[in-house]
């Protein structure tokens, strides 16, 4: 059981890498850019594409603002397939 949560954790932690520097591209954001617009180090913000830090486990703050910079959805990154449902359960009632 505990091994097939580190590939979850895995799992979770490269999707959202891919996500953040996918969307940081679309953007035609250096890293250093959004780097610097959060207000933290590349090499922070380079913990985070490179897998060596998983952006799921940062303080809620750190993680909305460089969500808001890459202009994300923040239930993108939590949820992999269920983020539209979610959104639609909490905002549009």
């Amino acid at each position: 059981m505990e091994e097939l949560e580190r590939k979850d954790i895995n799992h979770d932690c490269k999707r959202a890498a891919m996500i953040l520097r996918d969307r940081r591209q679309e953007l035609n954001m250096t890293q250093e850019a959004v780097a610097l617009e959060v207000g933290i180090s590349v090499a922070h913000y380079q913990f985070f594409e490179y897998r060596q830090r998983n952006i799921m486990k940062v303080n809620t703050r750190l993680g909305l603002i460089i969500r808001a910079t890459l202009e994300l959805d923040p239930f993108e990154l939590i949820f992999e397939n269920d983020a539209a449902w979610v959104r639609e359960q909490h905002w549009t009632k």
